[in-house]
């Protein structure tokens, strides 16, 4: 574990509970205003991600008012503190395969034809 994370954990001792990655990409999806596609990618199901937005607001990571949901100040120290530590600089991760949709391989000489009810478009 890093100087960087140790001083955080010391720091936020009461995050040690939840898992650090989901809270930050909470943290990110909320602060750049987006959706929580990522997380359910990372396995939380829509109840695990309500429980975890719960636990960010009674930590005072976020704060919700008037039907706004926002990083607190602690909230945005944690966030650029372990930032870092989960951006994706792989420029290979930020698409995904689309692997439900792929076909398998045919012979060259073959002529596919598909059925005019399978067509999508």
């Amino acid at each position: 574990m890093s100087r960087k994370v140790k001083r955080l954990k010391h720091h936020f001792k009461d995050i040690d509970i939840m898992n650090e990655k989901e809270i930050y990409l909470l943290l990110n999806a909320i602060k750049k205003n987006t959706d929580i596609k990522r997380l359910v990618r990372e396995g939380l199901s829509y109840s695990g991600i309500a429980r975890l937005t719960k636990d960010a607001i009674t930590n005072e990571l976020v704060t919700y008012e008037n039907d706004q949901i926002q990083l607190s100040e602690k909230g945005n120290q944690f966030y650029e503190q372990v930032k870092d530590n989960y951006k994706r600089t792989n420029k290979n991760e930020w698409i995904e395969k689309d692997l439900k949709s792929q076909i398998p391989r045919i012979d060259k000489n073959t002529i596919f034809v598909p059925r005019q009810n399978e067509l999508t478009f």
